[in-house]
């Protein structure tokens, strides 16, 4: 019977080498897969002829799941920077079209402002040009309010999006946590885990679009995550949970707690991937543009009040303010005094001179004259605008690229880590034939082990 067993076993151990092959070819388009391949091992002992170990056959040591976690680590590294790259070019994209759009650019704004402080120079008493300044300042104020608007609708959709972006890394880590525990108990039945190792990569990959992760590789193929700066993720059978800080009362914060094993910490990391381009959007972005917009709408709202508070008005009164607006929101809230009329505007620097036009003069000075203060000083209107389109502009640009090259280089992880772990269909289609033959001659074997049995049969 021993040829019969050594046979048997030769067509036990192909037919799990052709359905790996079947798995293989099947899952050739399927993303993550990594191929698996049959490891053959002799079995040394157990028949016995004349005294002689002719050995027992064949059998399955294993089947490997084929990858190099090199490569796998590259390509996941490679897909955090690119979304984080992406994330942040869009962003910047997003808010140059915002700067720049028509009725928004604030250049626009300004043309039109002291056009009209120019014609009524000519005629400071005339009630028609009065209106025209009024009117554009009013346009004025609401381009400055609407553009304000936009970028705080920009701005509430990206906390929007990290508000779900963290509900996704809170749901990838208990899913890695329940992988964990799946691969820890196949592995201890002695069950193939490749299909669950394919799992957990597509899980990791998942997770690193969001944040960057440090990892550590278990034994039994399970890993533990941690934070860049190593607050723990995954640990075991524990599992983090990320949570927004709003407490400083900014609605749109990026700020993180997280919480491990019930103690809550700040996390103190750049986190990276989309989540860390958001984040990195609003400190280096938003905030900056809102602090100079409103830096802006203030000096340029100051410089035209003080001009005309020191003036007559057509009844020879003393002059009133032009704009209002509420500090720490002024670009949002700049506004035309609504009780000011055409006739109210001290254009005067004489109360008794209607049609003298000093402060006209003064007024249109201001578009070349520079702000002393804050983040515009050293600029007039027109250079602090169209500094911060360049400097949004040239940010823009740089981001543009670095979103191409770190999608390259993604690519290329991807093409190395499938130039290993990747099906190959003419591969599989050969390792087909060769298994296939094989089987076939095994089942000759056992035909005839039992050919000679016949005989030996037929003998007595």
């Amino acid at each position: 019977m021993g040829m019969v067993n050594i046979g048997l076993s030769g067509v036990l151990a192909n037919r799990v080498a052709l359905n790996t092959t079947a798995q293989n070819t099947a899952n050739v388009n399927t993303p993550g897969y990594s191929r698996q391949l049959v490891n053959f091992e002799a079995t040394s002992s157990g028949n016995y002829v004349n005294g002689v170990n002719l050995g027992a056959g064949v059998d399955v040591d294993s089947v490997l799941r084929v990858a190099e976690q090199s490569s796998i680590n590259r390509l996941r590294q490679a897909i955090e920077k690119a979304n984080y790259a992406q994330s942040y070019f869009d962003g910047l994209s997003n808010i140059e079209n915002v700067l720049s759009a028509d009725g928004l650019n604030l250049t626009e704004g300004f043309n039109l402002f002291f056009a009209a402080i120019d014609e009524a120079s000519v005629t400071p008493e005339d009630s028609a040009f009065r209106q025209q300044v009024l009117t554009n300042a009013d346009a004025l104020a609401q381009q400055f309010n609407a553009l304000a608007s936009q970028l705080e609708q920009q701005e509430a959709a990206n906390s929007e999006r990290y508000e779900a972006l963290v509900t996704s890394i809170n749901s990838d880590l208990k899913n890695i946590s329940d992988l964990n525990q799946k691969l820890n108990e196949e592995a201890l039945l002695g069950n193939s885990v490749a299909g669950l190792q394919d799992t957990m990569d597509r899980y990791l990959n998942a997770l690193s679009e969001s944040i960057d992760i440090k990892m550590i590789y278990t034994d039994t193929g399970t890993v533990e995550l941690s934070t860049p700066n190593g607050q723990p993720l995954v640990v075991g059978g524990y599992t983090a949970s990320l949570s927004r800080d709003l407490s400083n009362g900014d609605p749109n914060s990026t700020e993180l707690n997280i919480t491990f094993q019930s103690v809550t910490l700040p996390i103190d990391a750049e986190l990276g991937g989309e989540v860390g381009a958001i984040a990195a959007l609003k400190s280096e972005q938003f905030d900056p543009i809102r602090t100079k917009l409103n830096d802006l709408t203030k000096a340029f709202a100051d410089g035209v009040n003080a001009v005309l508070i020191s003036g007559f008005d057509l009844n020879g009164n003393v002059g009133r303010p032009l704009f209002t607006y509420n500090i720490g929101s002024e670009a949002s809230s700049i506004a035309i005094d609504p009780n000011l009329t055409a006739r109210e505007l001290a254009f005067s620097s004489d109360p008794l001179l209607a049609g003298n036009g000093d402060k006209l003069k003064e007024l249109s000075t201001l578009s070349q004259a520079t702000f002393a203060v804050g983040t515009v000083a050293g600029q007039t209107p027109y250079s602090a605008y169209s500094g911060l389109l360049g400097e949004v502009g040239i940010w823009t640009r740089q981001a543009e690229n670095e979103a191409l090259s770190s999608t390259i280089s993604m690519e290329d992880a991807q093409v190395a880590r499938d130039s290993i772990s990747a099906v190959n269909s003419d591969e599989e289609a050969a390792n087909m034939v060769l298994y296939l033959n094989a089987y076939e001659a095994n089942m000759k074997v056992i035909s005839t082990a039992n050919q000679m049995f016949q005989t030996l049969l037929q003998a007595f």
